[in-house]
């Protein structure tokens, strides 16, 4: 099964710090400014695991393109109303005009199950 993908370029608004969210799992926030439309649109992008260490290196006003997994997920509240929430997972980030430079670039693998916090309270918001 494949997920659907998108990439976003822009210049970097906000790099996070990482969080451990739990013993096996752990994140860290990019923000990127995209600046088509009307409004420049900051568009947050989740990296987890091991991709918390592509953000090293970078610094707010780079100029990248990201590349990441859209993420659906449903959600019922003890008073049985579903929610869906949407998150974008980063897989890879280059500095705009690294790819001619360098060559190209490695692909990371897509995220797994594995990557994703296990819940264990029916109350947590599932991101």
């Amino acid at each position: 099964m494949t997920m659907a993908q998108v990439t976003i370029s822009g210049t970097i608004k906000v790099v996070g710090k990482t969080t451990d969210v739990s013993d096996k799992f752990r994140k860290r926030e990019l923000v990127v400014t995209e600046p088509s439309g009307q409004r420049p649109q900051h568009i947050p992008v989740e990296f987890t695991q091991d991709r918390c260490g592509l953000l090293d290196g970078y610094n707010p006003g780079d100029e990248v393109t990201v590349t990441c997994y859209v993420n659906g997920r449903e959600w019922t509240g003890r008073d049985g109303v579903t929610k869906y929430f949407l998150s974008l997972s980063g897989n890879r980030i280059e500095k705009v005009g690294a790819a001619r430079e360098q060559g190209g670039y490695q692909a990371a693998p897509p995220p797994s199950v594995a990557d994703m916090p296990a819940g264990s309270d029916e109350d947590d918001l599932p991101f």
